[in-house]
């Protein structure tokens, strides 16, 4: 199965095209990743036409994608033309939580054991926050700095590993990593996506079951 993943929910593009047998190997047959504010609106679609074009194949059999939460134009970006693509090829699309992508991404090149808190820059004083322990994923939240705060300093959330896009939040330390374009791994957010999809009922995976993660109230869309 030929499987097109992408991403332009940050401030980067990133496309990646695979093979993967059923026992969930990849052979990767293309990847691009660049750091792009506020460009994709215009980049994404050549990039997957260049990543289709390396890998040799005219259309993909799944498209992947991380579908929030994030920067509110980048997440519409990709939602769009991802159902767009779907609709088109005729073939399923299926969106993962942006915050479990990374965190999956991220450990593979840098997190040590144990717990990881993610604080992904969410504008307006706020922060898009996913705490992880082994792969237990709380839900994706929309908090303030001091909501955070008070979750650690009940106990509720005890990070060893503090992730972070944007500036360095003041109640991390130091030492944090910054989540960047290129320190995310992008086979393994591939797999994650997979097993996920195929956790998926069939009828849950064409391009109108795809909605974008935005988490914020004002920009639910209740239809």
């Amino acid at each position: 199965m030929n499987v097109l993943y992408f991403d332009t929910t940050q401030d980067w593009i990133q496309v990646l095209v695979a093979r993967s047998s059923e026992n969930l190997e990849l052979e990767i047959l293309s990847e691009q990743t660049e750091t792009t504010p506020k460009e994709s609106s215009y980049k994404l679609v050549e990039f997957i036409r260049v990543g289709l074009e390396t890998a040799n194949i005219k259309k993909p059999d799944l498209i992947l994608v991380a579908s929030g939460p994030g920067s509110f134009t980048g997440i519409r970006i990709t939602v769009t033309t991802a159902r767009d693509l779907s609709q088109l090829w005729k073939i399923p699309v299926f969106g993962v939580d942006s915050l479990e992508a990374y965190l999956v991404g991220i450990a593979e090149n840098k997190a040590g054991k144990g717990s990881s808190l993610l604080c992904l820059d969410g504008k307006q004083g706020k922060y898009y926050t996913k705490f992880d322990i082994g792969n237990e994923f709380s839900e994706s939240l929309d908090l303030t700095p001091e909501s955070i705060e008070s979750k650690m300093n009940t106990g509720d959330w005890t990070p060893n590993n503090w992730y972070y896009t944007g500036n360095l939040p003041k109640f991390y330390p130091s030492t944090a990593i910054k989540i960047e374009a290129t320190n995310l791994n992008l086979s393994s957010i591939l797999q994650y996506s997979l097993k996920e999809y195929f956790k998926t009922e069939p009828n849950k995976t064409d391009y109108l079951s795809l909605l974008p993660n935005y988490i914020r109230g004002t920009y639910v869309d209740h239809k």
